[in-house]
């Protein structure tokens, strides 16, 4: 199967800010970001997932109208918690720089393991994503529940999500250490193509 993990639009944030959880209105159109981002996906899929994120969602409902679907309301499109963001607890939606570095400097020695207050550590979103992927193997229980009820093999899944889980994803893939995770880019609106066996 064709996995496609997609990354939501750019938001209004400033730039600096520390959010997984919270959610900021759209910097551009969606549609930009739907037309770009269209060009590289296939021409047809099987199955389509998103976050719960309304960042993700707007997305999520554009791009489904690419695909000639009607205007698609937020709430009828197919989500699994496992996709949102890192949940950064305390410090979620404040800029870095207004966060304590007595709590920040710890944190970044160890960003994978620690913890952030009141949020997760990244080893919990890299669970998460595991879950998921396994999820929609070729014996996971969600990919052969969705073939016995469609009748036909899943060859195609579009997912819309974030950075993070996006990064996870992509260590795991290409073997990198997950302490490496963000030193390759995942630009807004980008799309990146795994192959699950």
């Amino acid at each position: 199967m064709d996995l496609y993990l997609i990354r939501h639009p750019e938001t209004i944030a400033p730039k600096g800010t520390c959010y997984g959880r919270t959610d900021f209105p759209l910097k551009y159109p969606v549609e930009d970001t739907a037309d770009s981002t269209f060009s590289y996906l296939p021409s047809s899929f099987d199955h389509f997932l998103s976050s719960p994120a309304p960042r993700a969602l707007k997305l999520s409902s554009a791009l489904l109208s690419k695909y000639n679907f009607a205007k698609v309301n937020h709430n009828s499109i197919p989500t699994d918690e496992r996709l949102w963001e890192m949940n950064f607890g305390d410090w979620d939606g404040k800029l870095w720089e207004e966060i304590p570095r007595k709590e920040t400097i710890p944190w970044m020695k160890d960003f994978v393991n620690a913890k952030t207050p009141g949020g997760e550590a990244f080893t919990d979103l890299i669970f998460r994503m595991d879950s998921f992927i396994n999820d929609w193997k070729s014996d996971g229980p969600l990919r052969l529940g969705w073939e016995n009820t469609n009748n036909k093999p899943l060859n195609a899944m579009i997912v819309v999500c974030h950075s993070g889980p996006i990064r996870a994803a992509l260590c795991k893939f290409n073997g990198t250490p997950y302490e490496e995770a963000f030193k390759s880019p995942v630009d807004f609106g980008s799309v990146h193509k795994l192959e699950i066996s």
